[in-house]
């Protein structure tokens, strides 16, 4: 779960808002809507979803391990490995390539996402 608190701090919106359902945002169907966004072509902040992408963005910036976590729900989703920026993205914070590498020397579906990671490097 992605906590309320931090999907109101990530849209700039205090966090007693209105604007946002009650409860906590439940890590895949934000990883869903999210692939679907990145999928979509459509990034800019106006977009259906684009306020997925000012989440994640939060979330790599502030909350490493919870992107972490997002970008692997996502990973059913994702044919078109358009979570591999995102996982570049988090992979530059302090740790989180180590934390990253151990996670995928655990989970195939990660690791082929690394990879492609990696090549985008190139």
């Amino acid at each position: 779960m992605i906590p309320r608190a931090t999907v109101a701090a990530a849209l700039g919106l205090p966090a007693t808002t209105d604007a946002l359902p009650e409860g906590d945002l439940p890590l895949d169907r934000f990883a869903a809507r999210y692939v679907a966004y990145l999928v979509s072509g459509e990034t800019e902040s106006g977009a259906a979803d684009g306020w997925t992408g000012a989440v994640m963005d939060h979330l790599i910036a502030e909350h490493p391990d919870l992107a972490l976590d997002a970008i692997r729900a996502g990973l059913p989703q994702d044919e078109a490995d358009c979570l591999s920026d995102p996982l570049a993205d988090l992979a530059q914070r302090p740790r989180m390539s180590t934390v990253i590498s151990r996670a995928a020397s655990g989970d195939p579906a990660l690791a082929r996402l690394v990879d492609r990671a990696n090549a985008g490097d190139d």
